[in-house]
């Protein structure tokens, strides 16, 4: 009773006044949607890896704090092979290479070999294979700057907070391009990770729709066999696109990583309601004698198994609204309003049409394709009469869809999004072979009170930690405060092997943090150590990408220093990665959330349509 009041109450008047005045609905659809396409132009592409962050999540904010404390620890690694690096012309180039990206905007400091050079031989006086002799003696150099065969070396560029990663990126290309063609060169690090995620995101914007338009069109032609059949369903889904795109450009949300599924999905599902719509209509034109009088028996049919369709597509991704993640609340949005859309056009813009069009005989004739007909036969005689079989069947199946369910993983790995052939995947496989990874992870010792780290043995709790970390899975190599301090105590020391150790008394400690920022850089000296000297900074380069990873690895980490620290010691594991994978397994409850949601909505619907729980039950 309910759905033929609302069918005929509710959307019959206005389909006979669509029916008498299609022009005019068509002509009111064509504003809106020339009003929303004027926007389009304006639509843009922003993708990266950070989309998947939560803002408001424990681990941003502490990345964030970590930012402002200690500078960025966003990095791009300049990877340079030759034959030999120490070879004067080769030391020359990469000389030219670190000058020239110490100038690119964004970029706040270059670790290089040219740079130690310059920081430990002042006078410029030092042979490339002195040099070589007293950079080998010092671990922190080893798989940092230099691999043990001397083919391959890096410039680490550790970029400012507000830098533009798109403009450093490409400066470096340029850097790269005009080097010389004896060397081999390529950079790699997050933003990398991310502009390929950009890139790829705009390709497959631009090429899936066409395609899954082209294999629609196929299915419908080979349903149909009828071109203006064929292209309706398209205009009105084109339609669609148009408004939700121009919705977009119109609020400047760019198009992510998520959002560019949604054309895709309205074209898939739009098209599928226009499929049930275009089929009843043909149906009905085979007693219809006016087009008019065939669309008013179509649509008083189809239109509320379409509201009813569409509005519980609507609420299950209305549902993704209680997700955290912005670009997925994104997604939802959009998704929603382009469900909307098609509504709205499916329910005004094609019946106008379909009036105007004429009645045509040997569409009023149009038959199921013969193999179809068999196989839609075969599936109801199953239904009907092989229930003992089919049933069974279907639990055992949805059983042991249930128990894999069980073994479904949260993973956010960008590397693993792109083939192995991409330059982003070989360069990210290739560059810990020979030095170390690129994504780096942070761990902060705090103490309470200031100049904690002035005495020799919690510097030497520093290094103590750091022979930990570097036997942990992923972790090629460690650098801290207590790496600069050997190195600074080795300088002054006259660069005497037995000297590349920490300073054991107190006097020691304070006489090298005094040359410390004299002879790195007080911007070294801060990346390492806040001022009053009561929180340190270690950095892990690893080569990490997988957040299940970055999360175990902050387990072990936090679970050694419970165990063999001093419990006033206050710590942190913290980076981007840390963040994203923290973020990622924000999925799981939002998930649930939504799931939830959508079920119980939907079985309300249900009941309240048909007042009875059974079909509730099934229906979800």
């Amino acid at each position: 009773m309910f759905k033929k009041i609302l069918t005929r109450l509710s959307y019959r008047k206005g389909l006979e006044l669509f029916v008498r005045r299609p022009v005019v609905v068509i002509l009111a659809i064509s504003v809106i949607t020339l009003l929303f396409g004027w926007q389009i132009p304006r639509l843009s592409f922003k993708t990266s890896v950070y989309d998947l962050q939560i803002e408001d999540l424990a681990e941003t904010t502490r990345y964030e704090d970590f930012k402002k404390l200690f500078g960025s620890d966003e990095i791009i690694r300049v990877v340079v092979k030759a034959d030999n690096v120490f070879d004067k012309l080769v030391f020359e180039k990469l000389t030219e290479l670190s000058e020239t990206a110490a100038k690119i905007e964004g970029v706040r400091r270059v670790i290089s070999l040219p740079e130690i050079k310059k920081a430990v031989d002042i006078a410029g006086s030092w042979s490339h294979e002195k040099f070589y002799t007293v950079v080998s003696a010092a671990a922190l150099f080893d798989k940092n700057l230099v691999s043990a065969d001397r083919k391959t070396t890096a410039l680490t560029l550790v970029l400012k907070n507000d830098a533009d990663q798109e403009s450093v990126i490409g400066s470096v290309n340029e850097m790269i391009a005009g080097s010389s063609p004896d060397l081999s060169i390529y950079q790699i690090g997050m933003p990398l990770v991310s502009q390929a995620l950009a890139y790829f995101t705009e390709k497959d914007f631009l090429r899936l729709p066409p395609i899954t338009f082209a294999i629609i069109a196929i299915v419908l032609f080979i349903l149909f066999r009828k071109i203006r059949l064929l292209l309706l369903p398209l205009v009105c889904v084109t339609l669609a696109l148009a408004w939700t795109f121009g919705l977009m450009a119109l609020l400047d949300i760019p198009l992510s990583m998520l959002t560019m599924i949604v054309p895709v999905f309205l074209i898939a599902v739009g098209t599928a309601y226009c499929l049930h719509i275009v089929s009843e209509y043909v149906a009905c034109s085979r007693e219809a004698d006016s087009p008019g009088d065939a669309v008013l028996d179509a649509f008083t049919s189809v239109s509320f198994p379409t509201l009813l369709a569409v509005m519980t597509t609507i609420i299950a991704l209305g549902s993704l609204l209680l997700n955290r993640i912005t670009t997925i609340r994104e997604f939802a949005v959009f998704s929603c309003f382009g469900m909307f859309s098609i509504l709205i056009i499916v329910l005004t813009f094609f019946p106008a049409i379909l009036t105007l069009l004429p009645l045509k005989r040997e569409e009023q004739n149009i038959e199921t394709p013969r193999f179809t007909e068999r196989v839609i036969e075969g599936i109801i005689n199953l239904n009907l009469n092989r229930q003992a079989i089919v049933l069974p069947l279907i639990a055992v199946f949805t059983l042991f869809c249930l128990l894999g369910m069980l073994r479904i993983r949260v993973e956010t790995n960008p590397v693993g999004y792109f083939k192995d052939e991409t330059p982003v995947k070989r360069h990210f496989d290739d560059i810990y072979k020979d030095l170390s990874g690129s994504f780096p992870v942070n761990v902060v010792m705090a103490y309470k009170e200031a100049n904690y780290f002035e005495d020799p043995k919690h510097v030497a709790d520093i290094a103590r930690l750091q022979k930990f970390l570097e036997t942990l899975p992923g972790v090629d190599k460690t650098i801290s405060f207590a790496d600069y301090m050997m190195l600074v105590n080795y300088a002054l020391n006259q660069f005497d092997a037995k000297y590349y150790t920490l300073p054991e008394e107190g006097f020691e400690v304070r006489m090298v943090i005094n040359n410390f920022a004299t002879m790195l850089g007080q911007d070294m000296y801060d990346r390492f150590m806040k001022s009053d000297m009561s929180k340190a900074n270690i950095v892990l380069l690893t080569h990490i990408s997988s957040s299940s990873d970055f999360l175990k690895l902050r387990e072990r980490i936090l679970s050694h220093v419970a165990q063999d620290f001093s419990k006033d010691i206050d710590w942190d594991v913290t980076g981007f990665g840390i963040s994203i994978s923290a973020s990622s397994h924000q999925l799981t409850s939002g998930q649930i959330k939504s799931l939830s949601i959508t079920m119980f909505l939907v079985f309300g619907i249900m009941f309240i349509l048909f007042l009875s729980s059974k079909v509730g039950l099934i229906a979800i």
